[in-house]
């Protein structure tokens, strides 16, 4: 199956975006995934000939090459959970790192529109179980707490609240501060306790985001100064802030300024995870399955 040519995010071909390399990064795995064969330079700079994504044939081969070293420093960054081989002129899909593959798709809403409202909605709870997973293997030492969405709709507002309270050893004050369960912001929560029980260790509370157009609004969020109307903390704990998409340094910046936290994107979240809980997995692989078909295709 070919792939189609991206429709939002670039920019155009004389005016570019930031994101364009990254983006075309994603497309070029994508398409490989979908391929279930190489891709090559020479065929992806013909796929851009007369497309709006470049101003000629030297614009195409420029950013095919560009995307290329780009793969290559993803690879050597992630290591064998990067799930692509790169030899010569070909990039190809290995079938392994199941992890990366689930948040390369799930980036790719962010360069097809129709994507954004058409994926299989399970693929935020999958995407904060993965996050969770990569925290447990990047902070051996530290509890990891899954405070979803899918959890909090479960034990209620005054109930999730109460857990991060017990969690961080904190002082529970005030359930009404959060109307909404949602309000809380929080999707994980870390701690690096001490073997004596008591209070005053390292605390971190992260939010995750998979919405294309939102995820800027979100990288400030949890709120600690409401959080800590609701909850008494012994030490003032730590934000973080985790995305399925591959960042450019510009992209980056943003959003660790914006979040004056911890940032996990793609790069960092897969990085970690070797082999994955088999009951994940098959989520994740499920999933692949469903939102495949739905990845837009030309007509062959």
């Amino acid at each position: 199956m070919q792939l189609e040519l991206p429709s939002a995010g670039y920019g155009s071909a004389r005016r570019p975006t930031a994101r364009r390399n990254e983006l075309f990064s994603d497309w070029i795995e994508a398409q490989a995934f979908l391929l279930e064969s190489a891709v090559s330079k020479p065929w992806l700079v013909e796929r851009l000939d007369g497309s709006k994504l470049v101003k000629n044939e030297a614009d195409a081969w420029t950013l095919v090459s560009d995307c290329f070293a780009l793969c290559r420093q993803r690879r050597k960054s992630i290591g064998a959970p990067y799930p692509f081989s790169i030899a010569g002129d070909a990039l190809e899909y290995s079938g392994e790192g199941s992890a990366y593959t689930f948040c390369l798709l799930a980036s790719l809403p962010e360069q097809f529109v129709e994507l954004r409202e058409g994926y299989p909605a399970t693929f935020r709870d999958i995407f904060e179980a993965v996050v969770a997973e990569s925290l447990r293997s990047s902070f051996p030492r530290w509890d990891v707490l899954e405070t979803g969405w899918a959890k909090i709709a479960e034990e209620g507002r005054k109930q999730a609240i109460r857990s991060i309270a017990d969690f961080a050893r904190g002082k529970f004050l005030d359930e009404t501060v959060f109307k909404q369960p949602k309000d809380a912001q929080v999707d994980v929560a870390l701690r690096r306790a001490f073997s004596d029980e008591r209070p005053s260790f390292p605390v971190i509370m992260g939010q995750c985001a998979t919405g294309v157009t939102d995820w800027k609004d979100k990288a400030i969020r949890p709120n600690l100064d409401r959080w800590q109307k609701a909850v008494q903390f012994s030490a003032t704990p730590t934000k973080l802030f985790a995305v399925p998409f591959a960042f450019d340094h510009e992209t980056f910046w943003f959003a660790a300024t914006e979040s004056s936290g911890l940032v996990l994107e793609r790069t960092r979240i897969t990085a970690a995870l070797g082999a994955i809980p088999a009951q994940l997995a098959g989520q994740i692989s499920a999933w692949l399955e469903q939102a495949k078909p739905l990845i837009p295709t030309l007509e062959m």
